[in-house]
């Protein structure tokens, strides 16, 4: 992983960030509108890991798997949002030793 592929997965962190504090309201409320922003959440974090093959989190196909199944559900949001904390720190770890 180069360094130039940090710096494109930034704004798709940033673009996360505004849709995890969405989704958390729309959990709230549960509005079904919440499905839709969960589906595209999903395609942002496959696109970061095929920039960053290497960060995936551990049991990664599992998690997800069972988040694309239960996109309606509060613990699927919850289980998202680690795999995305994960995914930044793998990330950040990455790049520190990149720089050593």
């Amino acid at each position: 992983m180069s360094n130039d592929n940090f710096i494109d997965v930034g704004s798709e962190f940033a673009e996360w960030d505004q849709l995890k504090e969405k989704l958390g309201m729309l959990f709230r409320i549960e509005d079904e509108s919440r499905h839709n922003m969960m589906e595209h959440s999903i395609q942002l974090l496959t696109q970061i890991l095929e920039d960053a093959e290497e960060a995936k989190p551990i049991n990664f196909s599992e998690r997800l798997e069972f988040i694309k199944k239960n996109t309606h559900n509060y613990t699927s949001f919850r289980q998202l949002e680690e795999l995305f904390k994960e995914t930044k720190k793998k990330i950040a770890v990455k790049r520190i030793m990149d720089n050593k």
